[in-house]
């Protein structure tokens, strides 16, 4: 007993002698309501056992002013501790009011729950558990991400840019859709597909080509995106085979050059993929609803009039019209704030994809459709979803 009062009389004159009057957040502690009766007559006992000479400081204070003590406003701990007989006495204040006067609000962010009251913006942190694992780089990943919009500023691809060029958009397509098979057909990943895309728009649109090395600058681009992004890349021979012979080696090469220097090797452009999956995250969607938004976001590729649409965008938008379809998931705040788009912004690109998804019904050019109908992928190009109700509507109010 007379160990723990000689502790919190130290901790009385320690606050004394600190001249600001702030108590360091690492010794206050958080009252509880529910304290005993025997513990408060223990610290109120204590008192009798400390002997005169230590009789000082803010103890010997509240023990002479404790009929006319009132608590000060910003009530401190030890304060509130030693004068809990006070207050009861003069019933000046209640304890829950002491309570909150010495709780200070912590300095790291808390896991965050969402409260059904619309006056605050809640925000779950989607990282919080990833700070055990390097590899998910947690305390830099929101400032990575908020680079990659930045680079999509930076390598912006113009709406209509094949106008006056020897290619037109159809040419495009049907190119396009044959590349989606040559990547099933070498098993390449989902990131060399998006990234080929995205050098062969960015090439054609400053570099006119005529239609007969449209194929050339295609392969070329997959050539570049398998370096980029595979761990085994197909050679130079392999893309030589698959167009039939129709361009030599060193003519593909050459062209891997011309590329190379015209893009002056940046290809840091960040890609659909990239955002969905983050998306996928704060939505805490289920591998359905990703794969699903996987699909509406392919069909995009081989769209002419939405070149000029940014990754993150399309990625937001799959991704909304995926949880509508599917279960009517709300577009939540969590979602709002880590892909940068309210559901209000996105209405105009998912009547996009919704009308995207109505022609891949009767197009001929159907690689992307033909490839979701594997079991491997759920078979989300069949799903009954895609003729909601949801789909019909947003395509038929589509410009």
């Amino acid at each position: 007993m007379a160990t723990r009062a000689t502790t919190r009389l130290a901790a009385a004159n320690n606050f004394n002698k600190n001249t600001d009057g702030v108590i360091p957040g690492a010794r206050a502690k958080t009252f509880s309501s529910n304290t005993s009766k025997q513990s408060n007559l223990a610290d109120i006992g204590n008192k009798q056992m400390i002997t005169e000479d230590r009789k000082k400081g803010a103890l010997k204070e509240l023990n002479q002013g404790k009929n006319t003590y009132r608590p000060q406003k910003n009530l401190r701990k030890h304060k509130a501790t030693t004068s809990l007989k006070a207050i009861a006495e003069d019933n000046v204040v209640s304890l829950k009011e002491n309570i909150a006067a010495v709780i200070h609000p912590p300095t790291e962010l808390a896991p965050i729950v969402d409260f059904p009251t619309e006056s605050r913006v809640v925000i779950h942190d989607i990282d919080a558990e990833d700070k055990e694992n390097t590899q998910l780089v947690s305390e830099y990943v929101n400032d990575i991400y908020k680079y990659m919009l930045h680079l999509e500023d930076m390598y912006p691809i113009r709406a209509n840019y094949l106008e006056g060029q020897d290619i037109n958009g159809k040419m495009r397509a049907i190119l396009l859709d044959w590349l989606c098979k040559v990547h099933s057909r070498f098993h390449l990943l989902q990131e060399t597909l998006y990234l080929t895309i995205a050098i062969i728009d960015r090439f054609l649109q400053d570099n006119p080509v005529i239609r007969k090395n449209l194929q050339l600058v295609s392969v070329t681009a997959m050539l570049i995106a398998s370096k980029y992004e595979e761990m085994y890349a197909p050679v130079v021979d392999d893309f030589v085979f698959i167009t039939d012979n129709a361009y030599t080696r060193k003519e593909i090469l050459q062209m891997e050059q011309i590329i190379l220097k015209k893009l002056n090797f940046s290809f840091g452009r960040p890609l659909c993929i990239h955002f969905l999956r983050r998306n996928s995250k704060a939505g805490q969607v289920d591998a359905l609803t990703h794969t699903m938004a996987k699909y509406l976001m392919e069909l995009t590729v081989m769209e002419y009039n939405m070149v000029h649409y940014k990754p993150s965008q399309i990625a937001a938008a799959a991704l909304c019209l995926s949880m509508k379809i599917l279960d009517n998931s709300p577009w939540t705040k969590t979602l709002h704030h880590y892909s940068t788009y309210s559901e209000e912004s996105l209405i105009g690109t998912m009547k996009k994809l919704a009308s995207c998804v109505v022609k891949a019904e009767t197009n001929k050019l159907n690689a992307v459709k033909s490839k979701y109908e594997s079991s491997k992928l759920m078979k989300v190009s069949s799903a009954a979803a895609l003729k909601s109700p949801i789909i019909t509507q947003l395509a038929e109010t589509s410009s």
